[in-house]
């Protein structure tokens, strides 16, 4: 299987980052079939402060959020 490639420009490479460290914060419900609900902010806020990424704007990672939710849930 080949790797997936992707690129990210420089600016945006510390909240991409950020993002990567946030995988375990996500929300979810088991209804029959798992669904996203948001990244857990609580849990957001200590990896960001813990992780050093003072300089990461929360709302780029809101946007990455939602297209993370409608790439999960198909849409």
């Amino acid at each position: 299987m080949a790797e997936a490639v992707i690129e990210v420009w420089a600016g945006n490479w510390r909240a991409f980052c950020a993002f990567l460290d946030l995988s375990s914060q996500w929300r979810w419900q088991f209804d029959g079939e798992r669904r996203w609900l948001s990244l857990d902010y609580a849990g957001v806020d200590v990896v960001l402060r813990r992780g050093g990424y003072d300089d990461v704007n929360f709302s780029d990672l809101q946007l990455m959020e939602r297209a993370a939710i409608d790439a999960f849930e198909g849409r």
